[in-house]
């Protein structure tokens, strides 16, 4: 008996939109149209010549720097084209799942995976307290929560990239945003103008991470694919970043906005070569924090098994998110999950080491569509 059989016979009404596929191509197209526009402005440093190497081979033209695919072999590497184009079905309909940081917050919560506590949302300007109803007085609303929480750190619950993302601390009787200092009344003007935020606590970042560099939340991405022979999460790929006074507060390594990143070796707990963009996005070997002085390559990442075997387990109750980038945050008492990524960068992965290279990873790719099955 077929399965539309089964549901005719049971009453069961059919589900017209179970695989979506229009909805999620048409998410793809404009994640690749916004990439074309960018790759075709004529006032970019790339190099004609070197545009059309990288397109012909799935690649964005700042990829072809970035890889060195002049000297690796671009089959190791994940091409950016097909990634656009077809990386956002591998999740589906569960990509707003991750994607929104205040439903994964509570989520991670029922799962009880460490992470940072909701304090507070905002939505058209209203702030609410997290354990309390809302209340018209923001004043009162958010100097209760300082008291509770002195630090905390306010984000789009839908974002990327580090975009919209302040620190607002109470220091006795003054608080300061971005470490400058800002009066109430100023500080619930600039609530007031928000929508779909959320405000979590601020964590301590672990010794080794501040000693590198003290100015910026240093995180590490973590990428778990799901094996599809056996149907369980596995790491694909690590990389720790660190940031600088262009990007501080926060870590960017992409846009050359002064970030450095570094791989993990996953035997040794080790930091790796270290890499940095330049403002024309040129890639720069660091083997030292080129601000901070601090060494970073052969740095050794305390507590960090504990963090991937505590991601893994994160990650498995998330089988109806095959591919998560998960940003982590190393604590003197353990890991945080700041945030996660259903369709994240692989540039700061990749420079690092190769995606394909993993049969494994190789594996998912294939079974996903975004390389070709061989």
């Amino acid at each position: 008996m077929t399965s539309k059989n089964t549901f005719e016979r049971y009453g069961i009404l059919p589900n017209s939109r179970q695989s979506g596929d229009l909805e999620l191509s048409l998410r793809c197209l404009v994640r690749f149209y916004r990439t074309v526009l960018a790759e075709l402005k004529p006032k970019s440093a790339v190099p004609w010549n070197t545009r059309m190497n990288a397109w012909r081979l799935g690649f964005k033209s700042k990829s072809w720097d970035l890889y060195k695919l002049d000297e690796n072999d671009p089959g190791l590497y994940l091409p950016d084209l097909s990634s656009l184009l077809k990386s956002y079905k591998i999740n589906g309909f569960s990509n707003p799942i991750i994607g929104n940081k205040l439903v994964l917050s509570r989520l991670l919560a029922t799962h009880q995976v460490p992470h940072p506590n909701v304090i507070s949302t905002i939505q058209q300007g209203k702030l609410t307290a997290d354990d309390v109803p809302f209340d018209p007085d923001m004043t009162s609303t958010l100097m209760r929560t300082l008291d509770r929480y002195p630090r905390q750190v306010f984000r789009p619950t839908w974002s990327g990239g580090g975009q919209g993302v302040f620190f607002l601390n109470r220091v006795d009787e003054s608080l300061r945003l971005n470490g400058k200092e800002i009066s109430t009344g100023e500080a619930c003007e600039l609530l007031s103008r928000l929508d779909r935020y959320m405000a979590t606590e601020f964590q301590d970042q672990a010794p080794y991470a501040k000693s590198i560099y003290p100015g910026s939340t240093n995180t590490i991405r973590i990428l778990t694919l799901w094996d599809v022979e056996r149907w369980e999460p596995f790491i694909a790929a690590v990389s720790h970043r660190f940031g600088s006074s262009r990007s501080a507060p926060i870590d960017n390594f992409h846009q050359g906005r002064g970030g450095v990143c570094a791989a993990v070796n996953l035997d040794t707990s080790n930091l790796g070569p270290a890499w940095r963009l330049t403002d024309d996005v040129q890639l720069v070997s660091e083997e030292i924090h080129y601000e901070s002085g601090m060494p970073i390559e052969g740095v050794v990442v305390p507590g960090f098994k504990n963090c991937i075997d505590g991601v893994l387990k994160a990650a498995s109750h998330f089988p109806y998110c095959p591919m998560i980038g998960w940003d982590v945050l190393l604590t003197k008492q353990g890991f945080c999950i700041v945030e996660a990524n259903s369709t994240p960068g692989l540039t700061v992965l990749q420079v690092h080491t190769p995606l394909l290279k993993d049969p494994r990873s190789r594996k998912f790719f294939q079974h996903w569509g975004l390389i070709p099955d061989k």
